[in-house]
């Protein structure tokens, strides 16, 4: 994580779809005036955002940016708008953020979030001030994590968790599934015992809540 706090996108969705794949399927994109030149997006939005691309692997390198791998199989799959390979990309994103997790653990904690709670939770957890570029960058993070198949809408405005296949099941490296709020501790071939934890607090508490209760999950399977 950038020194300050989290560096959120400095754009809505679709003009980070615009910018990723500008970097992804052009070989001559290596900048952000290149972007803009290359497609419809504005060099500022580029430059904006670039710090969130590299914090979530999408781009790498400090003046030069390249784009990566996974961040190229992004790029390709919101070009030929193939749905399954864009969650599967996003969800490989982010598999390799502990931001983006949290965001996520913390929907799941709540049993559910309003939207511009959420955005307003986003915002906190990257340590920014809640003025408009930073809510628009908290809705993209939103929007990510719903064409990740991370987060759904269950009612307009009302977004819940879907955790069970874990974040990273795509990815080549094997991910790290562990429950948020339930364990279960097994004694051999005996009986096992199901713990479930309801957690209720504030949004600002979150982004200390998450990494204890992970932790303490961990102890309790270890």
């Amino acid at each position: 994580m950038a020194e300050g706090g989290f560096r959120l996108p400095g754009c809505s969705y679709e003009e980070l779809v615009n910018i990723i794949i500008a970097y992804g399927t052009r070989d001559s994109a290596a900048s952000p005036g290149d972007v803009g030149k290359l497609n419809a997006v504005h060099q500022s939005s580029a430059s904006r955002t670039n710090g969130f691309l590299v914090e979530i692997g999408v781009l790498t390198g400090e003046r030069e940016r390249l784009v990566t791998r996974r961040g190229r199989e992004l790029a390709l799959a919101l070009a030929r708008k193939d749905a399954e390979g864009i969650r599967r990309s996003w969800r490989a994103m982010v598999s390799s953020s502990e931001f983006l997790q949290n965001v996520v653990s913390a929907v799941k904690l709540r049993e559910g979030m309003l939207y511009p709670t959420l955005q307003a939770y986003v915002a906190h957890a990257a340590g920014q001030p809640r003025n408009k570029p930073v809510m628009t960058g908290a809705g993209t993070v939103i929007e990510i994590l719903k064409a990740a198949g991370l987060l759904r809408e269950e009612a307009p405005g009302q977004l819940t968790a879907t955790l069970e296949d874990g974040f990273g099941e795509d990815s080549e490296e094997e991910p790290t599934r562990e429950p948020v709020g339930e364990v279960t501790l097994e004694a051999g071939s005996g009986p096992s015992l199901n713990i479930h934890l309801h957690i209720r607090c504030a949004a600002e508490d979150l982004d200390e809540v998450v990494p204890r209760l992970k932790e303490l999950l961990r102890e309790l399977r270890g």
